[in-house]
C-alpha cells in the first residue's frame, strides 16, 4: 500500500491530515484503524475496503486527528 499526505489543517490544538491510500497488491484489503502507525487521537477511512490494484476502487483516504503535526505524529 502507498500512503500520500494530501492536505492538513490545524484547529486550535488539533491537527487533521487527509492521506491518500492506494492498494498495490493483487488482492483486496480491509483497512483497520487499529493497525495504523503513529499517535492518532482518531482515524476515519473514506472506505474501509480496497479492491486489488488497478481497480477503480483501489484508492481511498484516511483522515487522521492528532495533537502534533503529521510528520511528528508518525
Amino acid at each position: 500500500m502507498t500512503a500520500e499526505p494530501l492536505a492538513a489543517w490545524r484547529a486550535g490544538d488539533l491537527y487533521l491530515t487527509a492521506v491518500k491510500l492506494t492498494n498495490r497488491t493483487d488482492r483486496p484489503l480491509t483497512l483497520d484503524p487499529r493497525r495504523l502507525r503513529g499517535m492518532w487521537l482518531s482515524a476515519a477511512f473514506q472506505h474501509n475496503r480496497l479492491h486489488k490494484k488497478g481497480d477503480e476502487a483501489d484508492t481511498t483516504a484516511v483522515y487522521l486527528i492528532s495533537v502534533r503535526p503529521f510528520e511528528a505524529a508518525l
